[in-house]
C-alpha cells in the first residue's frame, strides 16, 4: 500500500518536506497522535518476528541490560522494535519469549515510544505495509520500551535502576535535547516530523516538580519538571520544565515515589528520552498546514528512582 492512498497529498508532502540535516520523516496518522499523546501506554498484539537468545550484557551506553525483539502491530502499524528494561529480573518474560516462535504473537502493554535513534534510509509511514524485519534492531523511529507487560508476565518490578550501569550524564544528554532541530507539518490527517540522528538513551538526572501531578487515562502519571545535574543543583539544564512520564505501578514503581510530593521536591531519576507529541499537536494547530521549525520537543520516560 503506497502513502498516497494513506492519507491525502502525503506523498507530495514527503517529497518536498525538509530532512533536518538528511534526517528521517516519520508520517503519522493525527488520529493515532491524539489518540496517545497524553498517555504513558498503549496496549498491542505484537507479532514477535525475531528476538536475541539473551539480554544485552551490562556496562555503558548499548550495553544496558535490555533485550529487544522486533516485531509487527496493527495497532501501531510502524517497523517496531519492544524492549524489557532489566531482562534478568524478568525470568517468566524471558523464558516465554525465547519459546516463542517467530510470527507468534503475544499480548503486551509497553510506553509507546518515538525517538530518532535508529535511522533507515526511507520515511516511515504509519499504516504502509511493514516489511517482516530480518534483524533484532531494523531501523526503526517507533518502540515499545520499556515493556510494562509481556503476556502473562507483569514486568512492573523491571523499572528500577539499572545496576553497574553507567547512565549518561544529564548536562551531555540535556544539551542534545534541547538543540536537536526538527521540522514538523501537518494536514487534516497527518503530522509529519523530521528529525537528525537521536542519541543518549539512558540518562542520570535530577527532576524538580515545577506542577502537579497528572494522572492519564492509562493509569500512569505525569509531571512537569525542571531538570538538573545534581541534587543540589541550581540553574536548569533545560529552557523550560519538560515533562515526565510514569508508568502505571504498584507501590514499588517509581510513581509510587510521587505520592505526598508536590511543586519544588526533587527526584534523582534514571530514564530514556522520548518526542512529546501533545507539545508536537499544540504547535502544529496555528500551524495552518505550514511548515514549523523547531527543536524537537521531547519528554522523559522515567524507568527507575535513583537513591539520593
Amino acid at each position: 500500500m503506497r502513502s498516497q492512498r494513506l492519507f491525502p497529498l502525503l506523498a507530495a508532502w514527503l517529497v518536498a518536506f525538509p530532512a533536518v540535516g538528511r534526517a528521517e520523516t516519520l508520517a503519522l496518522s493525527k488520529t493515532f497522535v491524539e489518540k496517545v499523546k497524553n498517555l504513558a501506554t498503549i496496549p498491542a498484539t505484537l507479532e514477535v518476528d525475531v528476538h536475541p537468545a539473551k539480554p544485552h550484557t551490562i556496562k555503558r551506553g548499548g550495553d544496558d541490560g535490555d533485550i529487544h525483539m522486533a516485531g509487527r502491530a496493527n495497532e501501531i502499524r510502524l517497523p517496531l522494535v519492544a524492549e524489557i528494561v532489566n531482562a534478568k529480573l524478568e525470568p517468566d518474560a524471558l523464558k516465554l519469549l525465547t519459546t516463542t516462535k517467530p510470527g507468534q504473537t503475544v499480548p503486551v502493554t509497553g510506553v509507546w515510544r518515538i525517538w530518532f535513534e535508529h535511522l533507515g534510509k526511507e520515511e516511515q509511514v504509519q499504516g504502509a505495509d511493514v516489511e517482516v524485519p530480518s534483524t533484532s534492531n531494523p531501523a526503526h523511529l517507533f518502540e515499545l520500551h520499556p515493556l510494562t507487560r509481556f503476556g502473562s508476565a507483569d514486568l512492573a518490578t523491571s523499572f528500577v535502576p539499572i545496576q553497574n550501569y553507567q547512565a549518561y550524564d544529564a548536562p551531555t544528554a540535556f544539551g542534545f535535547y534541547e538543540k536537536n532541530e526538527a521540522t514538523l507539518q501537518a494536514n487534516d490527517t497527518a503530522v509529519l516530523i523530521a528529525a537528525g540522528e537521536g542519541k543518549y538513551n539512558y540518562v542520570e538526572l535530577v527532576a524538580e516538580l515545577a506542577g502537579p501531578i497528572v494522572k492519564t487515562q492509562d493509569g500512569g502519571s505525569m509531571v512537569l519538571a525542571n531538570v538538573f545535574g545534581t541534587e543540589d543543583g541550581e540553574t536548569p539544564l533545560t529552557e523550560a520544565p519538560r515533562r515526565m512520564v510514569f508508568a502505571p505501578g504498584g507501590a514499588d514503581s517509581p510513581a509510587a515515589h510521587l505520592q505526598g510530593l508536590g511543586k519544588g521536591d526533587r527526584l534523582h531519576l534514571l530514564a530514556i528520552p522520548r518526542v512529546n507529541l501533545a507539545e508536537v499537536s499544540e504547535l502544529l494547530k496555528t500551524s495552518h498546514g505550514e511548515e514549523v521549525s523547531v527543536n524537537l520537543p521531547y519528554e522523559m520516560i522515567v524507568v527507575g528512582v535513583l537513591p539520593e
